[in-house]
């Protein structure tokens, strides 16, 4: 009886009958495929992440990754609860994967917001918004609270826009952090959901 393996043997057996390619050579073709697929898997992309960070049975389930690069950034955009305005915190991916605040953009002074210069943080006052910048604060994970009436936490990245109550529940708390995975690794994940 001829088995699955005993076929590919059999197959890689007529191949070489029929096409005349001599061992040493499917030998060191496989070799090849063997160190490219080894090189794929461990090569490292850096990725942006949101995760799950809420108690329970999505706890650290990675909502959304995006190819990242170090020293790139993103932003998080909310309106203001109080003051009902926009507000956007810009961060930087570090080299070490650390997360800086680089700016924050706000036009009205409200709760929980900025109030005077503090520390070594510079103030912009432009006619239409204040920028607040030069901050000294590092995240490993930057931690959203996805606003359930009038937030609309959106993760702006690459040009383009992610409103989080659309890949997670609103009221719910996710993390967004910097992370290496390996290439091979990564698109499979992908592939997978």
């Amino acid at each position: 009886m001829i088995g699955r393996d005993s076929f590919s043997y059999l197959g890689l057996l007529y191949i070489m009958i029929n096409t005349k390619i001599k061992p040493r050579n499917i030998l060191i073709l496989s070799l090849v495929v063997i160190l490219l697929f080894i090189a794929l898997y461990f090569y490292p992309i850096t990725l942006l992440q949101v995760y799950v960070v809420d108690k329970g049975p999505n706890f650290n389930k990675v909502l959304l990754q995006l190819p990242a690069k170090e020293a790139e950034k993103f932003s998080v955009k909310w309106i203001h609860s109080v003051s009902l305005r926009p507000v956007i915190e810009t961060y930087k991916i570090e080299k070490d994967l650390s997360i800086s605040i680089d700016e924050m953009i706000f036009d009205s002074f409200s709760a929980n917001l900025p109030a005077s210069p503090d520390y070594d943080t510079k103030w912009e006052f432009h006619d239409d918004y204040i920028r607040v910048y030069n901050y000294d604060v590092i995240f490993d994970a930057v931690p959203v609270v996805i606003g359930k009436v009038v937030a609309d936490h959106t993760l702006q990245f690459r040009g383009e826009n992610i409103h989080l109550k659309d890949i997670y529940k609103p009221g719910g708390f996710v993390k967004i952090r910097a992370v290496n995975r390996g290439l091979l690794n990564y698109v499979i994940e992908e592939a997978l959901n």
